[in-house]
């Protein structure tokens, strides 16, 4: 067997959820990642305000917006198996763009918002990165897979409330395109 060394191993924190701006500052310092599940913001905010960490921590899930500003580099991921949320790419940048509740009223720490921009990366070129198979997929260059979604509308132009509710038109796997 032979082993090939390799010197690009993305330190990543997994499940970045409750944190400080520092320790994201402190992430960049040391070159690290971070994977986050946005969807803890929409799905358990309030719960966890009420009835687990308080008010004050539940603000601080997800920090998206701190993340951003120091220069980390972020996926959004689901715990599916964990917390029954949907396994849907777009629900979590969603989460990530709006930062509501789900009583639908309640926005948690509005500075911690991401642009649409943003939360499409992180859901596709960022998350090939965080993973280490962007030389594979995450984008679409010579050389990678061609394996994508196609969305009925623009991510960019639909109201940020119903960014969740876009149809999907149909996939393209190994550049072959697929109807939904």
């Amino acid at each position: 067997v032979l082993f090939r060394s390799r010197f690009d191993h993305r330190f990543t924190i997994e499940h970045y959820c409750i944190s400080t701006p520092d320790q994201a500052r402190r992430l960049k310092a040391l070159g690290g990642l971070a994977s986050v599940n946005s969807y803890f913001v929409h799905y358990r905010s309030l719960l966890h305000s009420e009835q687990g960490f308080g008010p004050d921590r539940s603000e601080a899930l997800a920090r998206l917006g701190t993340l951003e500003r120091e220069g980390v580099v972020f996926a959004l991921h689901s715990d599916f198996s964990l917390v029954v949320v949907p396994m849907h790419p777009l629900t979590a940048a969603w989460a990530a763009v709006n930062r509501v509740a789900e009583d639908g009223r309640t926005v948690m720490a509005p500075n911690e918002r991401i642009g649409v921009e943003r939360a499409m990366r992180a859901i596709t070129i960022d998350a090939a990165y965080v993973l280490g198979i962007d030389d594979k997929f995450g984008s679409l260059e010579p050389g990678k897979y061609a394996d994508f979604a196609i969305l009925e509308e623009d991510p960019f132009e639909v109201d940020p409330m119903h960014r969740k509710d876009m149809r999907i038109w149909g996939t393209a796997l190994a550049g072959k395109l697929q109807a939904a």
